[in-house]
């Protein structure tokens, strides 16, 4: 038989959740794992569920998410058992990494490991485990060329997949729907599906929308405060000549001045710091200024308020330079 290694690990973790179980004390409830060869043909699954050492008894999110009960919970074993299995399938297939979706797994991990610190309780199979996790989505969103991250759930069920059972939030569905997702790229066929040229047009046009919105909204607090004769002639003529980036830099900066005028309403002294790499720009009253405030600054500029017009078209025009 030929080797079609090396092989791929595709797992999903669920954990407490709900008060009190929140994050920084949250324990595994079930694990899932997909292994498959380098042509995305399923070599081996496997899933577990595991009983928390500090909070056993699901709470009623937990339940409703993850549809766990309470009675598998109980009959369960200890998460480092669990991982035990899972370290093993791992040195079967020499896999060494465990290809996760998102950011949540590994402190999920590292919350359980300090459980099991404060029970006493052996943590060598959950640290192997957290140190083999790898989080894919970025990579995955960004060969998609979608603007920002996507649900498992959602992106999954655009390349078809559908849960046996019918539900997201278990640990195997959900490590299937990231292989599912995985293939999809790695074979390119993302590239021809509609349904996910819906999905991202759709995205496209959310972030759009959303990026507008907060232009306008800017534009709004930016022009809310009385212009100065100098200010308002420089502005409409960026306007009147279709100086977009102009236009874009006077009302970031003007909106930055009006949110500190607005905050500090009885402060008349202000200072503006200049940072470089990336650029960047900070407004506050000279009372609550301090030196250490202007360090690694590129420059630093105190006015009083009446005089902020030409301190603002004077950083326009150098940082547009």
């Amino acid at each position: 038989m030929q080797d079609k290694g090396p092989y791929l690990c595709f797992a999903d973790f669920e954990f407490t959740c709900g008060s009190p179980a929140h994050r920084l004390k949250s324990e595994m409830l079930s694990v899932g794992l997909v292994i498959c060869d380098s042509e995305h043909n399923i070599i081996e699954t496997f899933y577990c569920t595991a009983r928390p050492n500090r909070f056993p008894k699901l709470t009623s999110q937990c339940k409703r998410l993850t549809h766990l009960t309470q009675s598998e919970i109980n009959n369960s074993p200890d998460s480092e058992a669990v991982l035990e299995r899972v370290t093993a399938l791992m040195d079967k297939y020499s896999a060494s990494e465990l290809c996760v979706w998102g950011n949540f797994d590994k402190p999920g991990l590292v919350s359980d490991r300090r459980q099991h610190i404060q029970f006493r309780k052996p943590h060598h199979n959950i640290d192997a485990v957290c140190s083999a996790i790898t989080d894919i989505q970025d990579r995955m969103v960004r060969e998609m060329g979608l603007p920002q991250a996507v649900s498992i759930e959602e992106l999954a069920s655009v390349f078809g997949y559908i849960p046996s059972n019918g539900t997201f939030h278990n640990a195997l569905n959900d490590a299937e729907a990231l292989f599912t997702i995985h293939k999809a790229v790695v074979s390119g066929e993302f590239r021809s599906s509609q349904k996910f040229a819906e999905l991202r047009q759709e995205r496209l046009d959310r972030m759009a929308a959303v990026k507008a919105a907060q232009e306008e909204r800017r534009r709004e607090i930016a022009l809310s405060y009385e212009l100065s004769q100098e200010e308002k002639e420089y502005y409409e003529s960026a306007v009147r000549e279709g100086r977009d980036k102009t236009v874009r830099k006077f009302i970031q900066l003007r909106s930055k001045l009006v949110n500190s005028f607005t905050r500090y309403s009885d402060e008349n002294d202000f200072v503006m710091i200049v940072y470089d790499q990336p650029r960047r720009i900070r407004i506050m009253p000279r009372s609550r200024y301090t030196r250490q405030k202007s360090q690694g600054a590129l420059k630093t500029e105190f006015f009083a308020r009446e005089d902020a017009g030409r301190f603002i078209i004077r950083e326009c025009e150098e940082s547009l330079s």
